[in-house]
């Protein structure tokens, strides 16, 4: 080391002294406990914003009594019970590390989790776990139309809404832009039954099942419309759950599997390391 560069060294941690000394006699002392001071600057974080100035006086006078009250309780507890003392403290330094432990390996997580998830992953996970997606209620696939009661579209749209060709499918579509109707379709789409009845009046005295297994093409008339219903699949309740409604549920359960592995290996490197450079060492019982 040259003695210029041991010079700039020697000046840096001088002013750096000067400095600290300088800003410890600018802090304001609140009160005083035996050889302990509370700090002004302690109190920042703590008073809350909302507070005016008068609620923030009183917030602060209270503050300062508990902290003398608690350093009392602190100095008779170490006298008087220093055996429950010594393991509160334990238990303290057990939690202090557990939570330090925890953010330095999401902090090594975050800087290295791959978080791109493949399709082909998506799909093998959900063909692997089938038992774990089951449905709580009924979905369908299915078109429905509403349409005014004297419309003169209504012929045209009971000829095609079976949709069993694709000229039919393409009419469908057409007739559906016209302003006066309301048409829902999507053929790759599943949707919970109860999303359905929320489009189109069911009769009280048939239940879901019902409904779905014995009306699934059916024709009903509410008011002033006429709802054309094709209901072309339906998974019933308990069945296993498409994998379209269950994509950010998989995705959730591979990055954490990515995580666990990362908090793995992060641990078994750091145990070779120690062991590796004689940080570390176990002894036999």
């Amino acid at each position: 080391m040259n003695k210029l560069f041991t010079k700039q060294l020697v000046l840096f941690f001088l002013v750096a002294l000067i400095i600290s000394c300088k800003s410890e006699t600018k802090e304001v002392k609140l009160a005083r406990f035996k050889n302990i001071f509370l700090y002004q600057s302690e109190l920042y974080s703590e008073i809350p914003l909302s507070l005016n100035k008068k609620d923030s006086s009183i917030f602060v006078d209270n503050y300062i009594h508990k902290w003398l009250v608690d350093q009392m309780i602190m100095e008779k507890s170490e006298e008087m019970i220093p055996f429950e003392v010594n393991r509160v403290n334990k238990k303290i330094n057990r939690h202090k590390l557990s939570l330090i432990s925890y953010e330095f390996e999401q902090f090594y997580i975050n800087k290295r989790l791959d978080t791109n998830i493949s399709n082909f992953e998506i799909n093998e996970y959900y063909k692997n776990h089938l038992d774990d997606f089951v449905l709580n209620d009924y979905v369908v696939k299915c078109i429905y139309i509403k349409v005014p009661k004297k419309s003169k579209l209504i012929r045209e749209i009971k000829k095609n809404y079976l949709i069993q060709t694709e000229e039919m499918v393409d009419q469908m579509i057409k007739l559906g832009q016209n302003e006066s109707t309301t048409l829902y379709y999507n053929p790759e789409e599943w949707i919970f039954f109860d999303d359905l009845l929320k489009e189109i009046p069911i009769l009280e005295n048939y239940s879901k099942i019902q409904f779905i297994k014995r009306k699934k093409k059916t024709i009903l008339e509410y008011n002033d419309f006429i709802y054309f219903v094709n209901i072309y699949d339906y998974i019933i309740q308990n069945g296993t759950s498409p994998l379209s409604f269950e994509i950010n549920k998989i995705k959730s359960i591979i990055l954490n599997q990515r995580s666990k592995d990362l908090r793995k290996k992060l641990r078994l490197d750091l145990y070779d390391d120690g062991i590796k450079n004689s940080y570390i060492e176990k002894y036999r019982l």
